[in-house]
C-alpha cells in the first residue's frame, strides 16, 4: 500500500510535487506549498530562513497532527508505470512517412530523446541480442527514480533505438549493472537539480575491438561505438528509469551532454601507465567498464594544457597541484556548514577528482616516476593547507566537518593532528579521491570532472565492473 505523509512541495508546480510523491509510494500525501522564489532562500543565512519556516510553521504542524482522512489512512494502490504495448504499428504512404510517425509518437509517449530513434522491431532486437550469451529475461536490477525493473531485453530494446551494433551489447549491459547496484548513487545523478552527469569509460582490450575512439575527439561525435554507447544508457535510464525534464529529472539546465553522457575509452596503447581496471583490483585481460557520477553545468573547467612550446609535465602538474588546491580551499567554507539546505560535506573541498591525463604527459611523468599511486600522493600532499594560513572561518568550519561526519571516521585522525600550528590540512580527504585516466592523442591536454565526496545518499559515485557475456568480440566473454 501507499504510505501516508507530508511533502512540502518547493516548485510552483503542483503536478511535480505530486508526482514526486507517487514515486516514493505516497499518493496521498499532504503538501505544505512554498513557492520556487522562496526555496532558494532556504539555502541562506538563519536571519534569512527563520520567517520563511515561521510562514508555514502552522501549516507543516497541522500537516503533521490532524487526523488522517479515510482516503489518507488507506490510499489507493499505487501503481507502476505500464511499459506499454508489446507491439505498436505505424503506417503510412511510404517509408518515410512511417518513420516520422514511429519518432513523433514515441517522444510524445516520453520513450525517445528528442533525436530520431532506430524502431526496435522484434528482428533488429533479437539481432542485438545475439551480442550476449544472457537471456533475455535475465533482471539487471532497478534504476532510479522510478526503480523501474531493468532486464537484458529491455537494455537491447534501448540500445536499438539509440543505432548501437549487437557488440556493443555487453558494454551496455554492464553499465546498467552499475547505475542498478545498490552502493551506487544513480538517484542524486539522475534527477537532482544541480545538472549532474555521467562518465561512462571503457578500458581493456574489448574497447580496441569494438573501434571505440580514446584519442583525439574522443569526447566529440563521429565515432559510433562512443557515441551509441552512451545513448543506449542515456536511453535506457529514461525509458527504465522513467525519468524525464521537469517531471522528476529536474536538472535546472539540462544534463550536458544531454544524449551521450561521457563516453570514451582509456587509450591503453599508448599509456606507460597500467589500465585503470588493473588499479580497481581487476586482471590485465579483463575488459570493464567504469561509471562516475560528476558535476554539471561546466563539467569540464579545469585545464591543465598540452605539452606545446613552454608547458612541461613539472609545470602542468603544479597547475594540477594549485588548481585542485585552490578549489579545496574555497571548499573549506562549506565543510562544517550546518544550515538548512545545506549538504554536509559538498564543499569544493570534500570532492573526487577525475583526471583525464593524455598520453605524452603520463610518459613523461613516469620518467619522473610517477604511477599512478604516487602521482595521487604526490598531489594529495602537495595541495594541503598550512594551519597557520587558514582563516578562523576555516577553521571553524573543519572542526564543525570533524563534528558532524563529514570527515569519515578512517581520515579523522590525519585532519584532528593536522589542526594545529605547523599542521598542513589537507584539501582532499585521502589520496584515492584522486583517479587518473588515459585517453587522447597528441598533442592533448589534461583535465578533469569532479564530484562530491560525501554525498547524502550513498558513499559510492565511481564503481567500476567486468564486461561479461560477450559473443562477437574475443574480449568480454
Amino acid at each position: 500500500m501507499g504510505k501516508p505523509g507530508v511533502f512540502i512541495n518547493c516548485t510552483t508546480f503542483d503536478d511535480d510535487a505530486k508526482s514526486a510523491s507517487q514515486d516514493n509510494g505516497m499518493p496521498a500525501v499532504r503538501r505544505v506549498r512554498i513557492s520556487s522564489q522562496d526555496f532558494y532562500k532556504l539555502r541562506g543565512k538563519v536571519e534569512t530562513i527563520r520567517p520563511l519556516v515561521e510562514s508555514v510553521f502552522d501549516e507543516l504542524v497541522s500537516a503533521l497532527t490532524r487526523p488522517l482522512t479515510p482516503e489518507e489512512a488507506d490510499p489507493p494502490q499505487a501503481k507502476g508505470d505500464e511499459d506499454g504495448p508489446s507491439r505498436l504499428t505505424y503506417a503510412a504512404d511510404n517509408y518515410s512517412g512511417a518513420i516520422e510517425a514511429f519518432n513523433q509518437d514515441y517522444l510524445d509517449r516520453r520513450w525517445g530523446d528528442g533525436l530520431p530513434l532506430v524502431p526496435p522491431t522484434p528482428e533488429s532486437v533479437k539481432w542485438m541480442l545475439s551480442g550476449t550469451t544472457r537471456k533475455p529475461d535475465e533482471v539487471i536490477g532497478k534504476i532510479s527514480p522510478k526503480d523501474g525493473v531493468a532486464t537484458v531485453e529491455k537494455i537491447a530494446i534501448n540500445a536499438v533505438m539509440a543505432g548501437a551494433r549487437p557488440e556493443y551489447l555487453p558494454v551496455i549491459i554492464t553499465a546498467m549493472e552499475i547505475l542498478a547496484d545498490p552502493r551506487f548513487d544513480d538517484l542524486h545523478v539522475l534527477a537532482s537539480a544541480g545538472s549532474f552527469n555521467m562518465l561512462i569509460i571503457v578500458s581493456g582490450a574489448m574497447a580496441r575491438e569494438l573501434g571505440m575512439n580514446g584519442g583525439i575527439g574522443f569526447l566529440g561525435h563521429g565515432f559510433r561505438a562512443n557515441n551509441s554507447i552512451g545513448r543506449a544508457v542515456r536511453l535506457a535510464t529514461l525509458n527504465i528509469g522513467r525519468t524525464w525534464p521537469a517531471v522528476n529529472d529536474m536538472a535546472l539546465i539540462g544534463r550536458t551532454p544531454a544524449h551521450t553522457f561521457f563516453t570514451f575509452c582509456e587509450n591503453v596503447d599508448a599509456s606507460p601507465w597500467l589500465p585503470y581496471h588493473v588499479r580497481q583490483g581487476f586482471k590485465a585481460e579483463d575488459s570493464c567498464v567504469t561509471v562516475a557520477s560528476v558535476h554539471g553545468t561546466s563539467p569540464l573547467q579545469h585545464f591543465y594544457g598540452g605539452m606545446i612550446g613552454t608547458w612541461t609535465a613539472p609545470e602542468i602538474l603544479e597547475r594540477m597541484v594549485d588548481d585542485i588546491r585552490r578549489r579545496g580551499r574555497f571548499g573549506y567554507r562549506e565543510w562544517g556548514f550546518k544550515g538548512m539546505g545545506a549538504i554536509p560535506g559538498s564543499g569544493g573541498g570534500a570532492h573526487r577528482h577525475y583526471i583525464v591525463i593524455f598520453p605524452e604527459l603520463a610518459s613523461e611523468l613516469k620518467k619522473m616516476g610517477f604511477d599512478q599511486e604516487k602521482l595521487a600522493r604526490e598531489i594529495y600532499e602537495r595541495t594541503r593547507v598550512p594551519y597557520d594560513e587558514l582563516t578562523e572561518m576555516e577553521k571553524k568550519n573543519i572542526m564543525t566537518a570533524l563534528e558532524i561526519g563529514v570527515i569519515p571516521a578512517g581520515r579523522r585522525a590525519v585532519f584532528v593532528e593536522a589542526m594545529r600550528p605547523g599542521g598542513m590540512v589537507p584539501v582532499l580527504v585521502e589520496p584515492d579521491d584522486l583517479h587518473f585516466f588515459v585517453a587522447g592523442g597528441a598533442p592533448g591536454c589534461a583535465f578533469s570532472f569532479d564530484y562530491y565526496r560525501v554525498p547524502p545518499y550513498t558513499e559510492t559515485a565511481i564503481l567500476t565492473k567486468k564486461i561479461t557475456g560477450a559473443t562477437l568480440t574475443r574480449a568480454g566473454r
